[in-house]
């Protein structure tokens, strides 16, 4: 990714401060996002916002991974919600501080004792540059910078990375991770490295293998992995490559069905990755999609607006918050989640 000229990074502090005003994106007409999936976003966000803690994290064994934080904030950014302003800002605000406090002030790594330190800064790092792309406060700036610096150092000669924040090993869910946070960075006027972008492409080139994209370099495809595999080839100028296409082919012969492994894990990364192809295969997909993921919503009692530990081994909050993400791609507020 190159760096910015100083006129196009003025121009983007421009646009982040607008955010904190207006959402990032236009809103998309009213047509395209039926009641049924408004109130389901709606509910799941309520949900949510009750269920957070006081610190800033959320319940469940699993809820004060700063990954999970991540994720849960990313559902209320995704819906169009801002730091400072409207019905989630507390949330909004204790999930930030949350993330802000947990970040080494010496490595940069944002994560928690006993954690898999790189699952955690991926997504915690991904949350904070949505924030800091709308709202450039200049304490998140520095833990974002860290961060980024950390991802960069940490990758290995493959161009991968894995649990720990140590240039040695790989995996595509890991590895993938890290491309995508780095892409949301890079929108956010954060400088990145091309070479780290590209070694990082090369990586998860590697992984393609019969039609879909393995755990790493030889393994058996996978849903999830394709999905990873697709989105970040999509990210990365190369959506239009026979690996994206065949990967696509294969994401909609395997669709998750609810109870299978890594449901949600699986439904997230898919969904941004079908959003990306576009098309026919995108409208076959979200059609598919939402209606499972509304069947399955909780209705009544406490959990309303949740989604159940279905397929998941990370808790009900991390599987509502993934729900979401996955119906939100199409309210298209987040700059990652633009084509």
């Amino acid at each position: 990714m190159t760096k910015r000229r100083p006129q196009v990074r003025m121009a983007c502090l421009l646009l982040a401060l607008a955010c904190a005003i207006t959402p990032l994106a236009p809103r998309p007409a009213k047509a395209e996002i039926p009641n049924d999936v408004v109130q389901a976003a709606k509910n799941g966000l309520d949900y949510l916002a009750r269920s957070q803690r006081e610190d800033g994290s959320w319940s469940g064994s699993y809820g004060q991974s700063p990954g999970v934080v991540g994720l849960c904030l990313l559902a209320f950014l995704a819906h169009g919600e801002v730091p400072g302003r409207g019905p989630y800002k507390d949330t909004i605000d204790k999930a930030i501080k949350f993330l802000l406090e947990n970040a080494n002030a010496e490595t940069g790594v944002i994560s928690r004792q006993g954690a898999q330190p790189m699952y955690n800064h991926g997504f915690a790092t991904l949350a904070l540059a949505e924030v800091y792309g709308m709202s450039p406060d200049p304490a998140i700036e520095r833990v974002l910078r860290k961060a980024v610096d950390l991802i960069v150092r940490t990758q290995n000669k493959r161009g991968g990375w894995r649990y720990q924040p140590m240039p040695y090993d790989d995996d595509i869910t890991v590895s993938g991770c890290q491309m995508i946070a780095l892409r949301a960075a890079d929108n956010a006027g954060i400088s990145v490295p091309r070479k780290t972008i590209e070694k990082g492409t090369e990586y998860i080139e590697s992984c393609y293998s019969q039609g879909g994209f393995g755990y790493q370099p030889g393994s058996s495809p996978g849903a999830a992995r394709t999905g990873i595999g697709v989105l970040v080839l999509s990210l990365t100028g190369k959506e239009g490559s026979e690996q994206a296409a065949r990967g696509a082919e294969y994401i909609r012969n395997n669709f998750p069905r609810p109870g299978s492994s890594y449901f949600y894990y699986t439904t997230y990364y898919c969904s941004q990755a079908m959003y990306q192809v576009g098309g026919s295969a995108w409208k076959e997909w979200d059609e598919k999609m939402t209606k499972q993921l509304l069947d399955i919503q909780v209705r009544s009692g406490g959990e309303r607006g949740s989604w159940p530990e279905t397929g998941s081994a990370a808790g009900r909050d991390y599987a509502t918050a993934m729900a979401l993400l996955a119906l939100e791609v199409k309210w298209r507020y987040l700059p990652i989640y633009q084509r």
